[in-house]
């Protein structure tokens, strides 16, 4: 709790061992637990992911995003002597838990970090993306054991192979725990989210009754990624930074929007976390105005404006220091807005997030109330926690 607001947060991540899948994965698969490769051959401070013959590698190939992003990691390492206890226990549960309660957050649902980077390739085998995210989940259910009340998870699918997204979906809800699927905002081997090919998917996670949690990573190597196309630009992590997150998110939801899945899944619950809420006005706008234009005459049908599909089965993160949370809310409302901390990440602002929010101007008590407990309890259905 800060300053008497419960807070469950959205998106809160792990930071996964090294060694998480050459301990989790399934025998057959333990050749290809990923590989983590760091030193002179990187360009930025991130490791080249190395999974079989693939390669997942760096977002940016200057090698002044090293100097940025340690920079970066030590600034976040002065904020709070927390986060050098944390990074010495190798971000386990208890320090998790011990986060939140210097944030004030009574309740958080896990996302993985790894556990997305190893499946952003196009190239993966099916059988083995899915491994992969097997593993994750059981090491993440492991993970989420130390305080299952106040750790929640979302499962991590790959959408590689349909069948077998469909089938972990269900293993992970039912016999794991987990309140959400996660979502891939890019298409997977040139297949969008509005696929017909992925329908199976969405009426299974529908009859789960858990929302899906559309959330980009930090680190892929999917061909149709749009921070890639700045790999080489002097500047390119922090375009890919500023724009990439809330690109993908925004194409996602037109996708499931305009390409009618949320018309023929009505009760499929939607989230877009991390990528800011700022964007949402002009693009539910922007969005009905082509809809209207365009629309008659398309091949695809719907019996609603991409903004009505929005406000009956999606929500939005906003970051915690969003200065223009005000005016999103004088234009769509407070009911679909959820709140993300991003602990640990070191772009996050850990240990003063929600001390931000909550001193975000212009918007009131009971609006903050909300966000930082009502809507979130609602789309994971978490209203029974307390």
């Amino acid at each position: 709790m800060k300053n008497g607001f419960k807070v469950l947060d959205s998106d809160l991540h792990t930071m996964e061992p090294d060694g998480l899948w050459e301990k989790y994965l399934d025998a057959p698969f333990k050749k290809f637990a990923p590989q983590f490769t760091r030193g002179s051959e990187n360009a930025s401070n991130q490791p080249v992911i190395r999974i079989g013959a693939l390669e997942i590698g760096e977002m940016s190939k200057r090698r002044q995003t090293a100097v940025v992003g340690k920079d970066l990691q030590q600034r976040a390492f002065a904020r709070h002597p927390h986060y050098e206890v944390a990074h010495a226990r190798g971000y386990d549960s208890e320090s998790h838990v011990a986060a939140m309660d210097i944030e004030g957050i009574d309740v958080a649902v896990i996302y993985g970090t790894r556990g997305r980077q190893v499946l952003m390739h196009d190239d993966l085998e099916p059988e083995v993306a899915a491994a992969l995210a097997r593993a994750h989940n059981d090491w993440t259910r492991d993970f989420c054991a130390y305080d299952p009340r106040r750790l929640k998870f979302a499962a991590q699918v790959a959408f590689h192979d349909v069948g077998l997204a469909i089938r972990e979906a269900k293993r992970a809800v039912r016999e794991l725990g987990a309140v959400a699927v996660i979502g891939n905002p890019n298409p997977v081997g040139g297949r969008h989210i509005h696929d017909p090919e992925f329908e199976p998917l969405w009426d299974a996670i529908e009859e789960l009754e858990v929302p899906v949690g559309f959330h980009p990573t930090g680190q892929s190597s999917l061909r149709d990624d749009i921070a890639r196309r700045y790999l080489d630009h002097p500047n390119g992590r922090v375009i890919g930074v500023a724009g990439r997150n809330p690109m993908e998110l925004m194409l996602a939801f037109a996708s499931v929007a305009a390409g009618g899945v949320l018309e023929r899944h009505p009760g499929l619950r939607c989230a877009f976390l991390e990528g800011t809420c700022g964007w949402l006005p002009w693009w539910l706008w922007r969005l009905d105005e082509a809809w209207e234009k365009f629309g008659p005459g398309s091949e695809v049908q719907v019996s609603q404006l991409p903004s009505q599909y929005f406000f009956r089965q999606c929500y939005v993160a906003t970051d915690a220091d969003e200065k223009v949370l005000k005016q999103v809310v004088e234009a769509v409302g407070d009911d679909n807005i959820v709140v993300s901390t991003d602990y640990p990440h070191s772009d996050g602002l850990f240990p003063h997030a929600i001390e931000e929010f909550v001193a975000i101007e212009g918007v009131s008590d009971k609006t903050k109330a909300k966000i930082l407990w009502d809507n979130c309890a609602r789309l994971y259905k978490l209203n029974g926690i307390r």
